[in-house]
């Protein structure tokens, strides 16, 4: 017999038609800021395969999942052979070994041959992976897909990772949920916008093409010429976007109200202290480590500096502190780039931006102790401030499209192919190394009008790397230089 809370979570069972009333879903449909994330086209639900789904709380990776439910069951699939749970703290391994048995067994009848789908959220479990292993093991899943679901505390990458030979064959099964890109929120905010993006940049193809063929060898893309009419209007969401980050509860409310609730930050907030509380059992930590990195993002810092005036005790510690942040999704870290190795110099001094500006507003709106949005707008009305959210969005944009070219996604790791790169006097801002011939660096300068000397960083590091592309992101100049190629900062994040 199937226990009562089981079917309560899947009440498409006996009512296929109720696949369509979920509460996230009809949340969803009725929000301003509609999403169709883009990693949710990347799963295969033809093989037997376990993927794990991770990304930060509260960014809509349950919703996501339903709408995947929903296209399951409309497309064609029997109700009885989708199944979604949640579980809950108490549970561990056997457990989720036991629902899962029970699942199987007792609908037997109603699938036949067919194919089942397997969505287990499992952010609260610990060693949930010794679960699927024992199910693989015993041929329990056999023509079964499962998706894992779990928040960044769970870590369920890390842990996918304990089950080798046990998650089918393809090269990519660890996908991870991240805020909106800018080419997604832009799509959002602007029909024309989001027409552009369908046309020119939406499949990955279209997308590595444009960098392989044109970026990559010092020249603009002549797709930028044809869309050039529409730069005023990217640089405005460019500027909303610095304010609301690709989260989509906070695009909704901004859209409605132009502001967003103290709420919405609150919500965040407790979702970061908790999960951090999970990594580091020191809660109580991270309101002076997120000072430290508020005033720090952005420029070159050690471990050492970043635990000056806390009570973080060594720099070991602090390292550990960033570490989970990153784990979280929360910031990422740079490291100097050495030409000669062609990586990171680990004991340089580090560069650490927030993955997305929505996380620097919830954590500055804490520090600062004034209402979240209020305080933030006046943070982003400063341009020296805007210059550096703006390359740490490129930061993240770079980041994201290593792992779009990566062949090795299941060891992806975004430090290894972004970083800084300083030499006596000069430095470049970013350093993009797919680890496959292509070592471009990237300077961002937004601000208005670009001088010779600007160049300078990027002339030394091509003479140096003895390199032929360099890019300059700029705030309004688009053109081609014999030593680097400028594009607007809002027209190549709509690229990526």
């Amino acid at each position: 017999m199937l226990p009562k809370e089981l079917v309560e979570d899947n009440p498409w069972w006996g009512d296929p038609s109720k696949v369509d009333s979920d509460p996230l879903l009809v949340r969803r449909s009725g929000s301003s800021a509609k999403w169709e994330p883009e990693i949710m086209r990347e799963f295969d639900f033809g093989g037997d395969f376990v993927y794990s789904l991770r990304g930060p709380r509260r960014i809509g990776k349950t919703t996501a999942v339903k709408a995947l439910i929903r296209e399951l069951v409309r497309g064609g699939a029997s109700p009885w052979n989708v199944m979604y749970r949640s579980f809950c703290a108490k549970d561990g391994p056997k457990e989720l070994v036991s629902l899962v048995k029970c699942y199987l067994d007792n609908t037997a009848d109603n699938r036949g041959k067919d194919r089942r789908y397997l969505f287990l959220e499992i952010s609260s479990v610990r060693d949930w992976q010794k679960g699927v292993k024992r199910l693989w093991d015993q041929k329990r899943l056999d023509n079964c897909t499962v998706i894992v679901i779990g928040s960044l505390a769970a870590d369920p990458r890390r842990s996918a990772e304990r089950l080798p030979g046990r998650r089918g064959e393809l090269a990519d099964v660890d996908k991870a949920m991240l805020p909106m890109k800018f080419s997604e929120f832009a799509s959002v905010m602007d029909q024309e916008i989001a027409r552009i993006v369908e046309k020119n940049f939406r499949r990955p193809a279209q997308r590595k093409e444009i960098f392989e063929r044109y970026v990559f060898n010092n020249r603009v893309p002549p797709v930028l010429h044809d869309i050039l009419a529409r730069a005023p209007a990217l640089d405005r969401h460019l500027e909303d976007y610095m304010l609301t980050g690709g989260v989509p509860k906070a695009i909704s409310e901004y859209r409605e109200s132009k502001a967003v609730a103290e709420s919405t930050y609150a919500d965040h907030l407790g979702a970061i202290r908790e999960d951090f509380g999970a990594f580091c059992r020191r809660e109580g930590a991270l309101r002076q480590v997120a000072e430290r990195l508020c005033g720090a993002a952005g420029m070159t810092t050690s471990w050492g500096s970043l635990r000056k005036g806390t009570d973080v005790r060594t720099e070991y510690t602090a390292s550990r502190y960033v570490g989970a942040l990153e784990d979280m999704f929360v910031v990422s870290v740079l490291y100097q780039y050495d030409l000669a190795r062609k990586g990171a110099i680990g004991r340089k001094k580090k560069k650490i931006h927030f993955q997305d500006p929505f996380y620097f507003s919830v954590l500055n709106g804490w520090i600062s102790g004034t209402p979240s949005f209020e305080a933030w707008r006046g943070f982003v009305e400063q341009p020296h401030n805007q210059g550096r959210l703006v390359e740490g969005i490129v930061a993240n944009h770079l980041i994201r499209l290593a792992f779009l070219r990566s062949r090795k996604k299941r060891t992806f790791v975004g430090s290894n192919h972004v970083h800084y790169w300083r030499n006596g006097g000069s430095e470049v801002d970013l350093v993009y190394n797919d680890g496959a011939g292509v070592e471009l660096p990237v300077d961002v300068k937004f601000q208005p009008g670009i001088n010779n000397r600007d160049l300078d960083g990027l002339i030394n590091f091509k003479r140096a790397a003895r390199g032929r592309s360099a890019l300059m992101v700029t705030q309004g100049d688009l053109s081609e230089h014999r030593e680097c190629t400028m594009i607007p900062a809002s027209m190549f994040l709509l690229m990526v």
